[in-house]
């Protein structure tokens, strides 16, 4: 058998490694347009994980990804992960309506809590007439996801890359994708097939360097799988959605409060999400903060790259007012990626479009944190296998990302 995976992200380099590791006589080739594997989106990540949601498919999906990682960096390969957890700073309303979520998570038996705001943070800001003026309010609370924290997106893309090439993988990059080949199940022999009226498999790719013939295709090609999908003629509700990340030396009162790990005891303060959506992603090996903004904005590609606007404007009076200490500090740089995602319910879609022809993206902004489970899931699909097993043993059903589903709604939303 002969396998194509469209895409050499996160994703996609996890499925190719995860269909050699089930199928180790499949001959599998990764494709990429990019001149090597994780140059899109996947290297712009802010590469933040937590393992705590109320939907237990997402529940899945993130802790079995997130102990598969653990279990990497146990083994001796460093993926810089560090359990930092994550900190959602609520006010008066969003703490009223998390206590019943929290109360039900943690009589789950999961790691979370209602915490007082960290050291740094300035809680009341409507003492402030331009925080007023801004709308912003006070912080009631903070939130703690314990079992969450950071990664190295660039070390856990290496690693199943390393380990895809050492099964007999192979990666061709700078190639990119233009069609597909279709073919017809009863060929007539007649020029132009297949037509409408006869049914077709798919039975390779088209590119930008010749045809790649295959019994199977994988699009794991992240914000582009939307418009790549439709050109090909198949629907799906995947949109790319822009996001920044403005990164922010820790001098001075911002060292101290970088490596204050008084919340966790790993070396660095949390994942901080500040109201109006604002989070600070602290990165203890460079010294320095990331910092952006999940807002809504016009789905589609920009060729603007990164705005200083969204800084100045958007996150910087916002910003500064909760966290004083970030009063006159400006970004050293800063990077500009997409997210996939999947505007009906946020959660990725893995399933198969055609004979021969399978997605796996819409991660949302998810990848990194669910990644593994996601590609067990597509080659258990591609293979033909009714469940994917999961790491530790967990099996769910090979479709049970198919798009035409109904999953139980996320309520923790941070």
């Amino acid at each position: 058998m002969k396998i194509v995976v469209v895409g050499a992200g996160i994703i996609g380099m996890a499925t190719s490694y995860h269909l050699k590791r089930i199928a180790p006589s499949a001959e599998v080739v990764v494709v990429d347009m990019m001149a090597g594997a994780g140059m899109g989106d996947t290297g712009r990540s802010a590469a933040a994980f937590r393992t705590i949601f109320t939907s237990r498919l997402n529940r899945l999906l993130a802790k079995t990804t997130i102990d598969f990682y653990k279990s990497v960096q146990r083994g001796g390969r460093n993926l810089s992960m560090r359990f930092v957890g994550y900190l959602f700073l609520a006010g008066e309303a969003e703490a009223s309506s998390l206590k019943p979520v929290v109360s039900e998570l943690k009589a789950m038996g999961l790691s979370i809590d209602f915490v007082d705001p960290p050291r740094g943070v300035r809680a009341k800001v409507t003492d402030d007439e331009e925080a007023r003026e801004m709308g912003l309010y006070d912080v009631e609370t903070g939130v703690l996801i314990r079992d969450a924290g950071i990664l190295d997106p660039e070390k856990v893309l290496r690693y199943y890359e390393e380990q895809f090439m050492q099964m007999g993988g192979r990666a061709v990059y700078g190639v990119k994708m233009t069609g597909l080949i279709a073919r017809p199940k009863k060929p007539l022999g007649i020029p132009g097939e297949p037509f409408a009226w006869q049914d077709y498999e798919i039975g390779g790719v088209v590119t930008s360097a010749g045809d790649i013939e295959a019994d199977a295709v994988v699009l794991a090609t992240g914000a582009w799988t939307g418009d790549l999908a439709a050109t090909l003629g198949y629907g799906l509700p995947l949109r790319p959605r822009k996001r920044q990340v403005f990164a922010v030396k820790a001098e001075g009162e911002l060292r101290s409060m970088l490596y204050d790990d008084s919340l966790t005891g790993e070396g660095s303060m949390p994942f901080l999400i500040l109201p109006h959506g604002i989070y600070v992603r602290p990165e203890p090996d460079e010294g320095n903060f990331w910092i952006g903004l999940a807002d809504r904005r016009a789905y589609g590609f920009e060729d603007i790259g990164v705005e200083e606007g969204l800084w100045r404007y958007g996150i910087y009076p916002v910003l500064s007012k909760y966290i004083p200490a970030f009063e006159g500090r400006s970004p050293h740089n800063a990077w500009h990626g997409y997210y996939d995602e999947n505007v009906v319910d946020e959660v990725a879609i893995v399933d198969r479009l055609a004979d021969g022809l399978y997605v796996a993206a819409g991660t949302s902004g998810s990848g990194i944190m669910k990644a593994d489970a996601i590609a067990r899931v597509a080659a258990a699909l591609v293979l033909g296998e009714g469940k994917a097993e999961l790491f530790g043993g967990v099996e769910i059903p090979a479709d049970a990302l198919a798009k035409n589903r109904c999953l139980e709604p996320e309520r923790l939303v941070l």
